[in-house]
C-alpha cells in the first residue's frame, strides 16, 4: 500500500490570508475600527497573531489591505457593470449606483457583505473611499462635474449610509428598488 504524502499544518498563504481580510471586514462590521484588536481578528480567522503578523506587519496594514480588499471587490463589479452595458453618458455613474443598491438588496444577515457604511465614515476610511472614487472619477471626467449625476451617486450613497450592514424588511426593500430606479433616471441625459 502507498503511503500517503505527509501532512502539513500549514494552511496556504493565500487562504489565510483571505479568512484574515474576511475576518477584519466582519470583526469591523460588528465592532467598529475602535474596538478592532489583531486577537479578535487572529480568533476569527482561526490563526494565530503570529500568523496575523507573519501576513500584515501592523494592524494598520491589516485595515488597510482590508479596505483595499473590499473596495477593489466593488470596482470590479462596477467595471462588469460597465462592460456589460453599452458605452454612454453617464455609464460609471449608473454602474455605481446599480452596484450599490445590488449590495444593499443582497443582505440576509447583519454585516453579511462586510464593512458598513457607518463605519465607512470613519474619517481613517473614508479616505479610502474618497480616493478610490476621486481615481474612477477621473477615468471619467465627463460625470465629474454633472450634477444629476453626482445627484444619483449621493442617492446610492446616501441610502448606504442609512440601509447598509442590516437585512432590509419588505417596504425598505420595495423602497430601495424605487430609489434605485429614481438614481438611475438621474444618469440618463436632461
Amino acid at each position: 500500500m502507498p503511503e500517503s504524502p505527509p501532512r502539513s499544518r500549514r494552511k496556504a498563504p493565500d487562504s489565510v490570508r483571505q479568512a484574515l481580510l474576511q475576518a477584519t471586514a466582519h470583526t469591523i462590521g460588528q465592532n467598529g475600527l475602535a474596538a478592532l484588536t489583531v486577537q479578535d481578528v487572529a480568533d476569527a480567522a482561526g490563526v494565530s497573531k503570529g500568523a496575523l503578523f507573519h501576513h500584515f506587519g501592523s494592524k494598520q496594514d491589516l485595515i488597510e489591505a482590508t479596505l483595499t480588499s473590499l473596495i477593489a471587490d466593488f470596482e470590479d463589479r462596477v467595471r462588469e457593470v460597465l462592460r456589460q452595458s453599452p458605452p454612454r453618458h453617464g455609464g460609471f455613474s449608473r454602474a455605481y449606483v446599480q452596484v450599490n443598491f445590488e449590495h444593499l438588496l443582497q443582505q440576509e444577515q447583519i454585516n453579511d457583505i462586510g464593512l458598513t457604511m457607518g463605519n465607512m465614515l470613519e474619517p481613517a476610511l473614508l479616505v479610502y473611499w474618497r480616493t478610490w472614487l476621486r481615481g474612477m472619477l477621473a477615468e471619467f471626467p465627463d460625470e465629474a462635474c454633472d450634477p444629476r449625476l453626482y445627484a444619483a451617486r449621493c442617492v446610492a450613497d446616501g441610502y448606504w449610509a442609512t440601509a447598509y450592514g442590516r437585512p432590509l424588511d419588505e417596504n425598505e426593500r420595495q423602497n430601495a428598488q424605487a430609489m434605485a430606479l429614481e438614481a438611475l433616471k438621474l444618469c440618463e441625459p436632461a
